[in-house]
């Protein structure tokens, strides 16, 4: 309230988190490390594109005498930053996120081991460290419920755990104004993408500094809100597809190309935003389809928009997945994607205009409808 300046949490690396514990007062709490991912899991299987929302924790630190994961923990129970000098002993993590990842990948691809998986991706990644409190009996004490967890612990059980790392992980706040004109950002609170109103620019936070982010709108006069989409100029390698034509002939679309196709520059077209898994690949697809050619105006939207939540890293992870739900016959088109690389080379934030329909926004141009409870609910 003094300063009036709001601030951006910008964490080193990832979030980390602690459990709330009820250990009586004296008694030393030992904090176990936890690896929590997050997000939704695209796979290219056979002749379908499935979808997975995967919500996994796994120990940081190997050992067989804590538990391997948090159960439900992560979901159900209130998550706390960690204070500085937060009294207690801090396990610090051996094994890395990569390898967590990589165990996951591991047991996604076995539960469909009798198919052929021809590509995957993940798009809405969460990825965090969640502490969970202990205490050392002559058996390992979960200290939220006063239980054992384990049997009894040999003499030697404190050497076997790693080195104790201090909780002075600071989270750093980075002030919201514009590093071109000095005024206030506005940005909702899940925002990644902060706009300024008064030199009509668009800035992300990034490696503890604010970056600019290319922006620009496409003109509508009875537009009721603003939906932001990464356009990205990408080479493809493996097959064609570089101007419309290529489209149109990937697709199978049924229209006759046209004298000047072959000249029409092909642009990926992702969501900006979060949907469900469904939805959003349903939309990417038809944005990517439909290839607005119109010139994007430069700078903010002149109405309502909505907040970008997805960051252009995801989108172009995403990219393939779309390719893939582009591509006609499916059956003959799986089989290519394996050899087919996509480089992102430039990119723009694009704000698409939508009239507001009785239960969804509509883009009669586009012939696309977005249910209004989908976007009130997928972002909180």
């Amino acid at each position: 309230m003094y300063c009036r300046v709001k601030s951006c949490l910008l964490p080193k690396g990832f979030f980390r988190y602690v459990l709330p514990h009820v250990a009586a007062p004296g008694r030393e709490v030992v904090f176990f490390p936890y690896w929590r991912y997050r997000g939704t899991r695209f796979s290219c299987i056979e002749n379908d594109i499935r979808h997975q929302f995967v919500d996994v924790t796994h120990q940081a630190v190997e050992s067989p005498y804590f538990p391997a994961s948090m159960g439900l923990r992560a979901q159900a129970m209130r998550l706390a930053f960690i204070p500085p000098h937060t009294p207690g002993r801090f396990l610090a993590p051996t094994l890395s996120l990569k390898d967590i990842l990589i165990a996951q990948e591991f047991r996604s691809k076995t539960a469909t081991a009798s198919q052929r998986e021809y590509h995957h991706s993940h798009v809405g990644e969460v990825l965090s460290l969640i502490y969970s409190p202990f205490y050392i009996e002559a058996k390992v004490v979960d200290a939220i419920l006063n239980r054992s967890v384990s049997g009894p612990l040999p003499d030697s059980f404190m050497n076997t755990l790693p080195k104790f790392d201090p909780p002075d992980w600071r989270i750093q706040f980075l002030s919201a104004l514009c590093p071109s004109c000095g005024w206030d950002l506005s940005g909702e609170r899940n925002a990644i993408v902060l706009t300024c109103t008064n030199c009509n620019s668009a800035w992300q936070p990034v490696g503890g500094s604010l970056k600019p982010v290319p922006v620009g709108f496409l003109l509508n006069d009875s537009a009721d809100i603003f939906l932001p989409f990464w356009r990205i100029k990408a080479d493809v390698s493996g097959i064609p597809l570089s101007s419309y034509a290529d489209l149109v002939h990937l697709a199978n679309l049924p229209r006759v190309i046209q004298k000047g196709w072959d000249q029409v520059e092909f642009r990926f077209w992702s969501l900006a935003f979060k949907l469900s898994p469904k939805a959003f690949l349903s939309l990417s697809i038809r944005m990517n389809l439909t290839q607005p050619q119109e010139e994007p105006k430069l700078g903010n939207p002149p109405g309502p928009f909505y907040p970008t939540t997805l960051s252009v890293a995801e989108a172009v992870d995403t990219l393939k997945t779309s390719l893939a739900g582009m591509m006609k016959p499916v059956e003959t088109g799986f089989g290519k994607l394996p050899q087919i690389y996509i480089k992102a080379l430039r990119f723009v934030l694009v704000y698409v205009p939508f009239r507001s329909g009785q239960h969804e926004w509509l883009h009669p141009g586009y012939n696309i409808a977005i249910n209004k409870n989908m976007l009130s609910l997928t972002d909180h």
